[in-house]
């Protein structure tokens, strides 16, 4: 409500500028019984050159402000080409808006109409054209094959390491189910139909696979630094996004249609803290905890797509570890078998001795 109070105040302000600008106009025209917008157009030029200014001023003043509490350097190996070839993007992107406003803003003060000046027809010039198509097609060619060079590296399956960890994760309205393979480092598999969807197997585990045996299942994403990961994913309800922000990594999960992706993590969790507490930014106290941020960073798994009233709740916490670390938290881990299997009930029956009278009473008793 407060949203929509205020843009309506906005549109009203805009309207009331608009009658007021019309009224002056209209006050000119009775006072001298002519259009005369000379002085308007030199004003207009000065307040469009003092716009160029700040804006430049704003602009310097929001990177100095936003940089230090953005996404921190990238934890994963293609992650740091990412930021290379973004880095590079902008940098094109911000020479040409540099270059391109300061024309637009300074040719709008310098040739108002008050200084008197006639503008000069210029229809036409091949070569200009030429340059102009030329010159942003080859820039554009250039950063779209460094980005696919590195997509391929990450899509590529032949090339994946076959060491490599196996992790699911299925997004659903409002969560994130994930499923780790066990010693024998093999998903099991899925059966998609009522047969096997449950309330207790929401998955639809064929547990019937001996593959999903050792299977389990976990609250958090644990990953070894250095070791290549293949993060499968899936979606039960509506279209969710499987984002990790600190690893340059986000793939849509679709229902019906699996996705995956490939990376390496490089930083532990407790290495990007020491990373960061040597950040001025991050050594700052944050109020609600009362801590230095960098104490309190943990790597985020979120939803990138609006998937329902309780979008920002899709939350799960990544934790990066060395693999002795690993394999003690595995360790841990009970498969998610064991909570479904059938209870035997095969176990030998005491021997019944005594009269036939204590038989058959030992008998009834058993049974």
């Amino acid at each position: 409500m407060v949203a929509f109070l205020s843009f309506v105040v906005i549109v009203l302000l805009f309207a009331v500028l608009v009658l007021i600008a019309r009224a002056n106009e209209l006050s000119l025209v009775l006072k001298t019984g002519k259009m005369d917008f000379t002085g308007q157009s030199r004003v207009n030029g000065y307040l469009l050159l003092g716009f160029l200014i700040v804006m430049f001023a704003g602009s310097a003043y929001s990177f100095k402000e936003l940089v230090p509490v953005m996404v921190p350097k990238a934890a994963s190996e293609h992650g740091v080409k990412t930021d290379q070839l973004f880095n590079i993007t902008m940098l094109i992107i911000g020479v040409v808006f540099f270059l391109t406003q300061v024309a637009l803003f300074y040719f709008a003060y310098r040739y108002n109409e008050s200084r008197g000046h006639e503008s000069y027809f210029y229809p036409h010039n091949n070569t200009l054209e030429v340059v102009w198509t030329v010159i942003p097609a080859v820039v554009l060619t250039g950063l779209i094959a460094m980005g696919m060079y590195e997509w391929m590296k990450i899509f590529n399956v032949e090339a994946r390491d076959k060491n490599m960890m196996v992790v699911e994760v299925t997004g659903k309205q409002f969560n994130w189910i994930i499923r780790y393979p066990g010693k024998d480092g093999k998903l099991g598999d899925r059966i998609i139909d009522a047969t096997h969807i449950s309330p207790t197997n929401e998955l639809g585990i064929n547990w019937e696979d001996a593959k999903s045996h050792d299977d389990f299942m976990a609250d958090k994403i644990y990953l070894v630094k250095n070791k290549p990961v293949l993060m499968k994913l899936g979606a039960q309800d509506v279209l969710h996004s499987f984002y990790l922000p600190h690893f340059r990594v986000k793939m849509d999960c679709v229902p019906g249609i699996p996705t995956e992706f490939y990376f390496t993590p490089t930083m532990t969790t407790k290495e990007m803290q020491d990373y960061l507490s040597t950040e001025p930014w991050w050594q700052t106290v944050n109020p609600e905890t009362g801590e230095q941020r960098w104490k309190t960073f943990k790597y985020e798994l979120a939803c990138a797509e609006l998937c329902g009233k309780s979008h920002y709740g899709m939350q799960k916490e990544v934790v990066v570890v060395s693999q002795a670390e690993y394999d003690a938290w595995v360790s841990q881990q009970a498969a998610a078998y064991e909570s479904v299997k059938p209870k035997t009930t095969d176990e030998p029956k005491a021997e019944v001795t005594g009269t036939t009278e204590t038989k058959v009473q030992a008998m009834l008793t058993n049974k």
